[in-house]
């Protein structure tokens, strides 16, 4: 008598079937996991640089608030440690001081060409978070260098770490070509650094800020200073974007 089969016999698989599809599945994860790792890492880095400009912005205007200042009245002839300590670090959670990168680093971070090295800031903290924020004095303010993951890599510029640029124009003097713009500069707090006459790179156009005809812009081809440059203008090219890395970021 022949068996009558049953509802298992008509719709259970074979092992080589089972091994064909758990192979397709392995084939088509290995190719898009590296996509969806690095768009969460996307995701996280510009959270972290606009949570820093947020948190950087807001302490500058309560110190201002509480002071009864302005922007062009921040000293920035103090050196980088006591700027921080004085309008900064009362309204971050620092929980250790870096006296130089060596102190925070076991190398140097590289600037965005992945080439140069950082050689700049000689004074960081590190916030709860793990991120560092350095300080550098400059002639018409104060650049910020920010980590978001600290000792952490890559430790690129461009890539985790980041320059904010505080511009105080009434400290700009002895720059007669550049006078007219700078008359038309706002003293302030800008993401990325800034190249010809102090101006922020938030205010140039952004074909500009990815290409190579700008000093210091975001692209590893860009000119740049011999040991490396802390301002590159990637964190503007990351706000212009809508606080997002486009397609064509390099990162």
């Amino acid at each position: 008598m022949l068996r009558q089969k049953s509802r298992n016999d008509r719709f259970g698989f074979t092992l080589a079937e089972v091994l064909i599809t758990l192979g397709i599945i392995g084939v088509v994860a290995a190719m898009t996991m590296p996509t969806l790792i690095q768009n969460y890492q996307k995701e996280v880095t510009v959270t972290s640089l606009k949570k820093m400009y947020s948190t950087l912005t807001q302490a500058a205007q309560m110190y201002q608030a509480q002071n009864g200042i302005t922007y062009e009245e921040f000293d920035t002839s103090l050196d980088g440690k006591s700027f921080m300590a004085k309008y900064f670090a009362p309204y971050l959670h620092v929980i250790k001081e870096c006296n130089g990168f060596l102190d925070c680093y076991e190398d140097y971070p590289l600037a965005i060409d992945r080439n140069k090295q950082y050689k700049f800031i000689n004074y960081i903290v590190v916030l709860a978070d793990g991120s560092y924020l350095g300080v550098l004095a400059i002639p018409s303010g104060v650049l910020f260098f920010f980590d978001i993951n600290g000792a952490k890599g890559p430790n690129y510029s461009g890539r985790d770490i980041f320059s904010f640029y505080l511009i105080n124009k009434s400290t700009i003097v002895g720059n007669e070509g550049c006078a007219s713009t700078i008359e038309t500069l706002e003293s302030g707090l800008y993401p990325g650094g800034y190249s010809g006459c102090y101006v922020p790179f938030t205010k140039y156009p952004r074909e500009e800020l990815l290409g190579t005809s700008v000093h210091r812009a975001c692209n590893r081809n860009a000119a740049m200073l011999t040991s490396g440059s802390p301002y590159d203008a990637c964190a503007a090219v990351i706000m212009q974007d809508g606080w997002k890395i486009a397609k064509d970021y390099p990162w």
